[in-house]
């Protein structure tokens, strides 16, 4: 029996039996609607979104979840699609249980999700600390899961670890992105590597079925998905675009850091604009530190607004 099925199987019970969400349909184009298909075609609902792009009866047609095999690092990235209003509860559970492994540290790194520039010595610096902090306390690794910006350099942090210490323990490393921000290009790979998992397991699976979309490793969107995560949790409240807020983050680390866990939490913030001011907000208000780091000379930045 394939390795990878194993491991898909097992992520698929663990999602079933948690009963996680899949984002629900929209009310516009509900099942319930009795207008013949041709009067709506080109009819749009409150998000943008054709009729036709997400309409269905009954169970939704594609999978919300998958497995995916980087074969140039030996490593799986496990991926789930839920409900934006999913709770923190289950999936913090969902990767606890599948990692074996409870954290001490929670490390959420965020700041600019576009573009910045740190000079070569800061880079080498802040990625050997974050892996470094993170592998000593037995922490994980929160970030954007966007292939841009500070998401980008937290996974180059990660595959340098994993380059340099090859078989050793993989750093647990999760990505909370919003399904609608990713390109469209993105969204249909996933969605259709989804389902062909779903049914390589019914008729025998084999090894490619758990492989990465090839167009994903080689593409150059930034604003595709960070490749190099363990996990990647994509929220979808129905829209096309925007981003998720803090919120989502903020609920797993109060999760993960309640007494009963005994798991500390610190956030790094690398640059940023108005959206790292919600995260600096929320840690502050639970307590929590928050290490800033100025990579920049421009006029305003994020230790000028704080």
């Amino acid at each position: 029996m394939s390795a990878h099925k194993v491991s898909y199987e097992k992520w698929r019970d663990a999602i079933t039996s948690l009963d996680l969400k899949q984002c629900p349909t929209c009310i516009l184009f509900s099942k319930e609607q009795q207008l013949p298909l041709e009067q709506h075609q080109n009819e749009k609902c409150g998000y943008g979104r054709l009729k036709s792009s997400h309409s269905y009866e009954g169970q939704p047609k594609s999978q919300n979840f998958g497995i995916f095999y980087n074969q140039y690092e030996s490593r799986l990235t496990k991926f789930i699609r839920c409900d934006l209003r999913e709770e923190a509860e289950k999936l913090y559970k969902l990767i606890q249980d599948d990692c074996s492994q409870k954290p001490r540290l929670i490390i959420s790194i965020y700041g600019g999700a576009k573009y910045f520039q740190m000079n070569e010595r800061l880079e080498k610096e802040f990625m050997r600390g974050i892996i470094e902090a993170a592998t000593i306390a037995d922490g994980w690794i929160l970030t954007n899961g966007l292939s841009r910006g500070i998401g980008k350099l937290v996974g180059e942090a990660i595959l340098q670890d994993r380059t340099l210490n090859g078989g050793s323990k993989d750093l647990v490393s999760i990505g909370l992105a919003k399904w609608g921000s990713l390109p469209e290009e993105t969204r249909e790979l996933l969605s259709k590597k989804f389902t062909s998992q779903k049914n390589a397991i019914q008729n025998g699976a084999k090894e490619e079925d758990h492989e990465f979309p090839r167009e994903i490793l080689k593409t150059t969107d930034a604003a595709t998905i960070e490749r190099h995560l363990t996990y990647m949790v994509l929220f979808d409240d129905g829209k096309l675009s925007g981003y998720i807020c803090d919120e989502q983050r903020r609920m797993f680390v109060q999760e993960a850091t309640n007494d009963k866990n005994k798991c500390y939490a610190v956030t790094v913030i690398v640059e940023g604009g108005k959206n790292t001011l919600e995260v600096i907000l929320n840690d502050l208000k639970d307590s929590r530190p928050v290490v800033i780091i100025d990579v920049t000379k421009k006029k305003y930045n994020i230790n000028q607004v704080f």
